[in-house]
Order: structure tokens, then sequence, then C-alpha cells
């Protein structure tokens, strides 16, 4: 009698685990879907992006935030750094974690908008009836035929319980045909709500997946290991420490390059023109990423008040309060809002800093599969910055929170958008935090513009386009230099 069939067995033990860590998948899948559907008729809904967005498809500095809470939604962040911050994500919902993170509870740590009442969220009045549980129906024979077969048959180390269970909850979802629905580890998990805190340990970049699933770097952050070392925007990343990326997830490269600061890590980097790939040796190092950055620029008897906001952390509208405060105490005669690179955060946020520069109106639909709205993010009047001249900086790191605020300036009519077409993350993401800390994130709805624009399908396309620069910020910034000339011009 061969083992499989010996009820004694140490492999008909771990078929039986991998009958009850399926049943579990299937209450896990269910309770989701349903989670799901209950968070879209929420009438008080807050989003996070890889990431945030994770900008995995994903592109920005802090990509993902997660309450304790076991579910809590956040703004997904699309492009991570590999510091690796991640937008670029998301009780809180998704906008890029990264980025490189959405839910539909406010934080309670959220501080409370100074210059007028938080947005307002309008809920639909009609209601569907829950959808049926897919998985009550599901026949898992083959599934179990199969494992039993590998149990007495397969020559090779079999995998632990847990990774296993891990492999099984990934495969699944990946059948949804969904970058942004997705079975996060819990080490993984534990690394992207660290990004929260604003400091991360590694070499200092933003970074996305390309379309081949290689990781390309959109931008090495000023000072920090990866711009030292001469990483340039556009490098792919093929190896870390001599092993390939091939077949890894985005989460799992971004684990191995991150680490302890003061101990190194090799790249193999790919790189336009160069015929053989590039070896880099780094030392990771820890640093705080600058939600705000602010600058006056004095010109022709002018000034032009400048804001460069890195992500939509959960502090983020509070520094944006303060930044703009102190700007236009010197009464600027116009304003740049920098939002490039910027791969999301907390949807409460990008309503909330919308709000600071917007009159009236409409901020952002956010709508279900069906098309119907769930919910309308409003602005109210009588915030700091209605009336300034104003110029929006965004180009294809700008994801998912970034994308929301640049859509209701643009179609809202408030301001001109300046730099290249955004990433288009525009969908909503709820973050479970499960049991074992690791997250699941169920994508539950996308966003659309004041004029009803897909920011998934379209992203956001710039008034005048400008080609990103190697060096944002700097003397060659020609995207920063025609913002300048523009609103000189219109002044």
């Amino acid at each position: 009698m061969s083992e499989f069939n010996n009820p004694q067995s140490p492999k008909n033990r771990r078929l039986f685990l991998i009958l009850a860590a399926s049943l579990i998948l299937l209450i896990i899948l269910g309770a989701a879907v349903y989670g799901g559907y209950l968070l879209g008729q929420s009438s008080s809904s807050q989003i996070s992006a890889m990431q945030t967005t994770n900008p995995e498809p994903s592109s920005s500095a802090v990509d993902l935030a997660t309450q304790a809470s076991t579910s809590v939604p956040t703004a997904v962040q699309v492009s991570p750094t590999v510091g690796i911050t991640e937008p670029p994500a998301p009780t809180a919902v998704e906008t890029a974690t990264e980025t490189h993170v959405v839910e539909m509870v406010e934080p309670p740590d959220m501080p409370a908008a100074s210059e007028t009442a938080v947005p307002t969220a309008e809920s639909p009045t009609e209601t569907e009836a829950p959808p049926e549980n897919a998985a009550d129906e599901l026949d898992l024979s083959t599934f179990y035929e199969v494992w039993g077969l590998i149990n007495d048959e397969f020559d090779g180390q079999l995998p632990e319980d847990k990774e296993l269970l891990y492999g099984a909850i990934a495969g699944s979802l990946n059948s949804l045909d969904d970058a942004y629905t997705r079975f996060i580890r819990p080490e993984i998990a534990e690394r992207l709500r660290d990004d929260l805190d604003g400091s991360v340990s590694g070499i200092g970049a933003i970074v996305r997946p390309s379309d081949d699933g290689i990781i390309e770097i959109v931008r090495p952050l000023d000072g920090q290991p990866a711009d030292l070392a001469g990483l340039k925007a556009g490098d792919l990343i093929i190896a870390v420490d001599g092993q390939s990326i091939a077949g890894m997830s985005f989460d799992e490269v971004l684990l191995m390059i991150r680490g302890p600061q003061g101990e190194s890590v090799s790249l193999t980097i790919m790189r336009e023109g160069a015929q053989e790939p590039l070896e880099f040796d780094l030392v990771r190092a820890e640093f705080e990423v600058p939600v705000v950055e602010t600058q006056l620029f004095d010109e022709e008897t002018r000034t032009i008040a400048y804001l460069r906001l890195s992500s939509f952390t959960r502090a983020a509208d509070q520094e944006v309060t303060d930044a703009l405060t102190t700007l236009l105490a010197q009464n600027p005669d116009g304003m740049i809002l920098d939002l490039r690179d910027n791969g999301g955060g907390f949807l409460d946020q990008a309503v909330a800093i919308a709000d600071r520069f917007l009159p009236e109106g409409i901020v952002l639909y956010e709508r279900n599969n069906a098309g119907s709205v769930n919910e309308t993010f409003r602005s109210q009047t009588g915030d700091i910055a209605e009336e300034i001249p104003l110029v929006l900086l965004v180009n294809a790191g700008s994801a998912s929170a970034s994308e929301i605020v640049a859509g209701a300036v643009k179609d809202n009519g408030r301001g001109i958008l300046i730099g290249e077409t955004t990433f288009g993350k525009g969908s909503v993401q709820h973050v479970h935090t499960l049991s074992d800390g690791s997250e699941l994130r169920v994508t539950i709805a996308r966003w659309f513009t004041p004029n009803n624009l897909s920011i998934s399908e379209e992203g956001i396309t710039p008034d005048i386009e400008v080609a990103t620069p190697e060096d944002l910020g700097g003397e060659d910034d020609t995207q920063l230099q025609r913002a300048i000339d523009y609103l000189l011009e219109e002044r």
C-alpha cells in the first residue's frame, strides 16, 4: 500500500494540511469579495498603490499604508523607492505603493483639516444584492489529486506547509488578472507598513516593474546610495547579489534590495547603450524621505512659490497646509505644486490636499465594476490657496493619489499641468491585515476624474508636454523652468 493510501503516513498528514489550508483560503477569498461589496456601499470611505496605488505596477517613494486593525482601506503608491521607499500602499485604501497602497475608514491618527471642513463623500441610494460566494461551489478534487501524486512521486524536497499555503493563495489571485489584487507575505507587509513612518533603509531609489517584469529605476534620490553609485533613471535591475530576479514578484525583489543600514548589496544592471550588464556595489543607508519641500524663486521682480510633495502620507495634508501658510505669507505671484515621482498614498489626504486649491466642486468619482458611482468626493470653498495662479508638475512616476489631485485641478480649470502623462493607477484596494501579519489587497472600485475620465485607462495628460529631465530640481530641470516661465508669462 502506498503512503498516500495510508491514513497515518506523514505525506497524508501533509495532504490534510493542504486541504485545510485550501478551505481557509476559500473562506478568506469569499470574505474578501463580500467585504469588498459591503465596503463599496459604505458612505464614509477613504482610500492606499504600490502602492499606492506600488505602484507592482506602481512607482513612488511611499507606497502603502495599513492600520493595525484587520481591515483598513489606503491609497496605493505605485512606485516604491528602493530604500526602497514604497509609494508606492493602503483601515486605508490604496492609490501606489507601490506609488508601491485604498481603504475607506479614516485612520484615527489623521490630522484634521485646518482650513475647512473635511471634503464630503456622497453615497449612492441604490443597493445591489450581495454576490454569491463562488468558493462554495468550487470543485477542488483535481487540486487534491495533483498534490496526492506530488506527495507520492515527487523526487525532491517538498515546501513547508506555510510556503505551500502562500503559494496557493498567490496563484489563485493571479487568475483574477488584476495586478493590484494581491497577497503580501508577512515580512514584506511589515516592510511596507514601516515605509509609512518615512524612515527607510536601503539604496534610495524610486523603482517600478517594467512591462516585461524587470525592475526599472524611475529615479535615484539625490544624495542617496543609488545616486552616489551612479545608477540612472531607466536602468533595469536583472539580479541582486548575483541572483537572477527572473520569476520573482516585485515585493520579493524589494525585500532583497532593502536591508539593514551599513550592509552591502550588489545590483546587476542593464542600461540602454551598454553592451554588457553593469555591476554596482552599494552600502545601504537609513534616511528620512522628506514629504514636503518648499522654495521661493525670485524672478524678474516677481516671486514664485514652489512646493514639492513626495507622498500622500497620513499627515501629508497637515504638512502641505503648514507649508502653504508659510509660502503664501510671502505674497508670491504664482504657485508650483510638484507631484513628479509621487506614487500615491491615502485617498483622504489626496482629497484634502486637492481641496486646499479648489473652490466648491467635485474632486473625483469612485465607480464599481458595474459603472455605478459608489462615492462622489467633493471640495469646499474657503481654503488657503484657491485663488493663486497654479501649475502642477507631473510625470510618468506620478500615480494614484497624485493623479486624483492632478485630474481634479485640470478638470476644474483651476491650474495648468506641465510634464508627462501620469502613470495610470486609478483603482481602489481594500487592504485586509490578516492574522499572521500578511495582507490581502482587493480591488473594489476605480477612480474617475470630475469629467468622468478613467484614471486607470488614460492616466492624466498634461496641458503642456515637457520630457522629464534626469535631475529633478537641478539646474537643467526643464519642466520646472517651463512652469516658472508659464507663470511669469501669464502674469
